[in-house]
């Protein structure tokens, strides 16, 4: 009866709705009725102290169970933006045991948005979605899969990042929320997801967290990780978030030098250096392969040959020819956007707009109203489930206009 009747993006804003809401109105209703229970509920929170290892693995388990259920509820997502055709070639393309695939003969009748042709076929993105979805279609024949265990990875990331600055038990509540979070969901409904580059984000957050407390090569393993996830999905944006990370770790090693401690050879910087370059043989040869230059990323190739707008606001466009109208039109949008940014007004208006929909879709009081009014009830008097209350006011914070 639901899936008739909400499309496929504007269902999700409501399913996370229904989810954060029963929730906490069941939370809210075992505060007033069932207080014995609500203990009960309680006291498995608590264990997270005991079996911190476990309780990760449980938010990861909350998170599939969500993204099975809204496959149960709306079906099996099918692709309808450019992007995730772009992407499912190339997971069809590792899944197969490929880095990339010969020209076609006649390629020039089979462009699309987000793919090149030449030298090779394949897709302008970084490899990382591509390879999560790879994963997905060789264990269950279903690329969305891939797309579930990297959002379940990155809502487990969360919560072991969290446990570097909270008890367990507040740690794995964020993670558990984080699940509920629309912006998450969404990314299990679709084939171009975030959830590699969030899983990479926690990582190098949470191992940098530990490591300034007490360098070991389990933790500097995982930052090298971090951003190696970071660098093959998102890399620019995994470079800016990166900058924070990288002057704290400088910092501590300029404050070891400064007290004669020395530098941990053994435990950071050997390897994180170890891990880094296995990242950058890998990437150099993956662009090898795609584009026949070590250095050139396949999504540069992509842009010089097919788009007419910059990456950058103060780069120049291009005068491009294009075979088809349908490659002229989309790139001739993407330029018209370039264009309204240009100066200062428009620079302004532009990302003015930008944060607006940032806090769309990130932040609404309206769903921030039911864990505060739990707190309120006397079941909640006590400070350590206050403070669980304000995690999950800060944690649960989702859109309320359906796109």
């Amino acid at each position: 009866m639901i899936a008739p009747l909400l499309s496929r993006f504007s269902a999700i804003p409501y399913f996370s709705l229904i989810l954060g809401v029963g929730c906490f109105g069941i939370l809210t209703a075992l505060s007033w009725r069932a207080a014995p229970l609500f203990k009960t509920a309680e006291r498995l929170l608590r264990r997270a102290d005991e079996m911190p290892r476990a309780s990760l693995a449980v938010v990861a388990a909350f998170s599939l169970a969500i993204s099975a259920a809204l496959v149960a509820t709306l079906g099996l997502p099918k692709p309808n933006v450019h992007d995730e055709f772009s992407y499912l070639l190339a997971a069809d393309t590792f899944a197969h045991g490929r880095l990339t695939n010969p020209t076609h003969p006649q390629w020039m009748y089979f462009e699309s948005e987000h793919i090149i042709h030449q030298p090779t076929y394949m897709s302008k993105y970084p490899p990382g979605q591509g390879l999560a979805l790879a994963l997905g279609q060789k264990l269950a024949g279903l690329p969305i899969i891939g797309a579930w265990l990297s959002v379940a990875l990155g809502c487990s990331a969360l919560a072991w990042m969290l446990m570097a600055w909270l008890p367990p038990r507040q740690a794995i509540l964020g993670g558990l929320l984080s699940a509920l979070h629309p912006m998450i969901i969404a990314w299990t409904y679709n084939y171009r997801g975030g959830g590699v580059a969030f899983a990479g984000g926690a990582l190098l957050y949470g191992s940098v967290a530990r490591t300034l407390q007490r360098p070991k090569v389990s933790t500097s393993v995982l930052i090298g990780l971090g951003l190696a996830m970071l660098a093959n999905s998102r890399p620019f944006e995994g470079l800016l978030i990166s900058i924070p990370p990288g002057i704290l770790l400088l910092r501590y090693l300029a404050q070891r030098c400064v007290r004669k401690l020395g530098l941990p050879w053994a435990t950071l910087i050997a390897p994180l250096l170890c891990v880094l370059s296995l990242t950058a043989a890998g990437m150099a040869y993956y662009n090898f392969r795609v584009t026949g230059n070590a250095l050139r990323l396949p999504y540069v190739v992509h842009e010089q040959t097919y788009s007419m707008a910059p990456m950058f606001v103060w780069q120049k466009p291009r005068e491009i020819e294009y075979r088809n109208k349908q490659l002229h039109d989309f790139h001739d949008w993407q330029l018209g956007y370039y264009r309204r940014q240009l100066g200062a007004a428009g620079f302004l208006r532009e990302s003015a707009l930008k944060f607006r929909e940032l806090v769309k879709a990130y932040f609404c009081p309206f769903l921030l109203f039911f864990p505060l009014l739990a707190a309120l009830r006397s079941a909640w008097s006590d400070r350590e489930t206050r403070l669980l209350a304000m995690a999950a006011a800060l944690t649960a914070p989702a859109p309320w206009t359906p796109s």
